[in-house]
């Protein structure tokens, strides 16, 4: 047990940062004039990064032990759940902000996960972009 946790810790270090919300991310499209130009350029951002996702999660199934092929497609599915029921939270409050909100949570999601299975599909250690 006592070598797990080093090996643990200097897994988490070289581990790409997460994504957050209102991070860099979000800060070109903070910057728009209206509520309604930030959330287009929000999701726009997010529909970059679902793509980004769709090619990491498929590289990941190229590489990974046909055992672990069930595996990973429930826990994307079941991720993708969670994060539209957590994005959901955001948006079910009223007020233009929360319309930002929603966007700004799927977006930040969106790219946290594709960095996680950027990584796990790069053992060599590369980071793509946008995942540092």
């Amino acid at each position: 047990m006592r070598h797990i946790a080093p090996l643990l810790v200097l897994f988490m270090l070289s581990a790409p940062a997460a994504a957050q919300m209102y991070g860099p991310g979000y800060q070109d499209c903070g910057t728009r004039d209206t509520t309604v130009q930030i959330v287009e350029c929000i999701n726009s951002n997010a529909k970059t990064w679902d793509r980004r996702l769709n090619t990491a999660y498929k590289a990941l199934q190229q590489r990974i032990d046909p055992s672990q092929a069930q595996p990973l497609k429930s826990a994307q599915r079941l991720w993708i759940q969670y994060r539209d029921a957590n994005c959901g939270f955001y948006a079910s409050a009223d007020g233009s902000i929360r319309q930002v909100e929603a966007a700004e949570c799927l977006r930040a999601m969106t790219q946290q996960r594709t960095c996680e299975l950027d990584a796990a599909s790069n053992m060599e250690g590369k980071v793509s972009p946008g995942c540092e």
